[in-house]
């Protein structure tokens, strides 16, 4: 175990050293549908949570063209976009990329454009076979028709003849030969693995054996995580027979000890591998977090413990990010700040509005609904606003749309904003459909995100904040 622990962190020392040497990795390109606007570069920040993080951004021309720059250590998935569609491309250090953007252009204003189905598709303007791309597009193009075939069956009544000569069929043209170095072949083995998963589901001892043994683990590798999410998924409480929820219970609820439960969890045979028990703790203590039998102080508690603990940075920074995902939002937490601009485009930002609660009102002008609960919340505000400020932040992408929009009811007599460009607040509440609104108290502390709409009782939820008011609005009507 220990020489696993030097391989990992000798491997990220020479990793954090050779980035320095490392030349950027430059995307360049052409934007079939637009000459303005932004193309931006994501990551996923570990593979455990899928913490989303924008890294670049770079203005497109007005010949439709861009070009930006990217520092990375080792091969990975990025995610490219432009307003709300995105599309992935795989980037290898000090690559150039040269391609050809394109979308549907009927989903390009909508701010749900990605659950109504829109995408990014990129293209390269020169195919190469040997790229890493254009390789995993082709495999995954056999295997998705495997998986959609015959997945099904993985897992009920496909005899062992039958799997492993449909298997074989995929293997003749793609042959599994594991090189843990090279992201292609590890890639093709996961995938593989993801199958042995499916079929063998009764002997996952079998399967940790062939596939999460050696001394690698690939925490950028999208199949390997995958096939690492999906094996141990609600392992740490329903899956294993060795893990007891009592011992669960009394190291989360009662020791709150993070050497403690790492240490009962390592009698699972499963589990002896240190590196990966303590990557499934990380993913299960985010598993139970609702779950009503254990503490979620406790578990936030055991997660910021690890962060100290860990020898691995890698686990670092994959519990890190499980308390930000977990308490993203949450009542209670401190809602992220803000900086757009009015009708008048005079900054505005959250703080602005401390010591006053406060109702942010997400709204687009195509989101008919959206419109139908500001009409609605007007006679509210007349009551409520020396105690109440609404903000409602319009997500069309045309900032003209504000002016218009604010001159034809002018009878809505509170801040509107526009949130021009600013995907970083649109990411920080996760506003990605309508309406939705978020119900901020005095402090800056959250109370509600997403709030109860109109029909389902916004106007009720609001008003017991406010029982005086609540009262007079109640002997009005």
């Amino acid at each position: 175990m220990k020489t696993i622990g030097k391989i990992l962190c000798i491997s990220f020392m020479l990793l954090s050293m050779s980035a320095w040497a490392l030349k950027p990795v430059t995307i360049k390109g052409k934007v079939d549908f637009a000459n303005k606007g932004l193309v931006r570069v994501y990551v996923y920040e570990d593979l455990i949570t899928y913490k989303r993080t924008q890294i670049q951004q770079a203005d497109i021309k007005e010949d439709s063209t861009f070009s930006l720059q990217i520092q990375i250590e080792e091969t990975q998935l990025i995610e490219l976009a432009y307003n709300m569609v995105a599309g992935t491309l795989f980037v290898e250090p000090e690559k150039t990329y040269q391609l050809h953007l394109s979308a549907d252009t009927r989903f390009l204003p909508y701010i749900d454009a990605t659950i109504m189905g829109g995408n990014l598709l990129v293209k390269f303007d020169h195919v190469d076979t040997a790229e890493l791309n254009y390789k995993i597009a082709r495999f995954d193009r056999y295997y998705d028709y495997f998986c959609i075939n015959y997945g099904e069956f993985l897992y009920t009544n496909m005899t062992q003849e039958h799997y492993d000569s449909l298997v074989n069929m995929l293997k003749v043209r793609f042959p599994d030969n594991y090189n843990p170095l090279n992201y292609y072949s590890t890639y093709i083995h996961y995938r593989y693995a993801e199958l042995d998963r499916m079929f063998y589901s009764k002997n996952k001892l079998k399967i940790y054996n062939q596939y999460l043994t050696d001394n690698y683990i690939h925490y950028n590798n999208i199949a390997y995580m995958e096939f690492f999410n999906n094996f141990f998924d609600k392992y740490l409480y329903g899956t294993s027979k060795y893990i007891e929820k009592s011992m669960l219970y009394n190291n989360i609820n009662n020791k709150r000890n993070y050497y403690r439960l790492l240490d009962a969890l390592g009698k699972d045979p499963i589990l002896v591998n240190e590196v990966i028990r303590e990557m499934v703790l990380i993913k299960g203590l985010g598993e139970i977090y609702d779950n009503d039998e254990f503490s979620q102080e406790n578990i936030l508690f055991l997660l910021n413990q690890m962060t100290n603990a860990t020898k691995f940075v890698q686990h670092k920074q994959m519990a890190e990010n499980q308390i930000k995902q977990l308490t993203k939002l949450r009542p209670g937490s401190v809602a992220p700040n803000f900086e757009v601009k009015d009708v008048y485009r005079v900054k505005v930002t959250l703080d602005d509005y401390k010591g006053k609660y406060v109702f942010i009102h997400f709204f687009a002008t195509y989101n008919v609904e959206s419109i139908r609960e500001m009409l609605i919340l007007k006679d509210m505000y007349a009551h409520l606003k020396d105690s109440l400020e609404i903000v409602s932040v319009m997500l069309d992408f045309e900032y003209s749309k504000l002016y218009h929009f604010v001159n034809e009811y002018k009878d809505f007599d509170w801040t509107f904003v526009h949130c021009d460009g600013n995907f970083a607040m649109i990411d920080s509440y996760d506003a990605y459909s309508l309406p939705m609104g978020v119900l901020i108290d005095a402090k800056g502390k959250i109370i509600a995100c997403p709030t109860k709409s109109v029909s389902d009782g916004l106007l009720m939820q609001i008003y017991t904040l406010f029982p005086a008011m609540e009262e007079k609005n109640k002997l009005e009507k």
